[in-house]
């Protein structure tokens, strides 16, 4: 009999591979987006995307960590694209920036960086 702490599956799964099957699964949901509104949602996606990488990236520059492995496992890119997503089309991009910033500097590093944060990053940017 195998117990365990926890009624989670065990496996080889690490964040950096959970997020990119996040970002995977948003690949039907980016295409219909610019079906229905057109190219303007690839630009709020490459605005929040970038906004999202280079917050994440400064912030660890500021915190002191490793800046690679923070980007690597993606989970700044999957705030971002949500965010973006959540958006309406029309939304000016420096909302999209606004959003994005607060999202990945103050929702999620102020109160520790991935898994310690009280709120969905993406949501808490949406409603800023």
């Amino acid at each position: 009999m195998n117990l365990s702490s926890s009624p989670h599956l065990q496996g080889n799964a690490s964040v950096g591979r959970t997020m990119i099957m996040v970002l995977l699964a948003l690949i039907p949901v980016i295409s219909v987006s610019v079906w229905l509104f057109g190219s303007t949602v690839l630009m709020q996606l490459l605005v929040a995307g970038l906004t999202g990488l280079l917050a994440e990236a400064l912030v660890m520059l500021l915190r002191g960590r490793s800046v690679t492995l923070a980007l690597l496992d993606g989970s700044a890119l999957v705030t971002a694209l949500l965010l973006a997503l959540c958006l309406p089309p029309t939304a000016p991009l420096w909302v999209v920036i606004v959003g994005v910033l607060f999202a990945i500097v103050v929702v999620k590093h102020l109160y520790g960086g991935l898994g310690y944060n009280l709120f969905n990053p993406a949501m808490a940017g949406y409603l800023v």
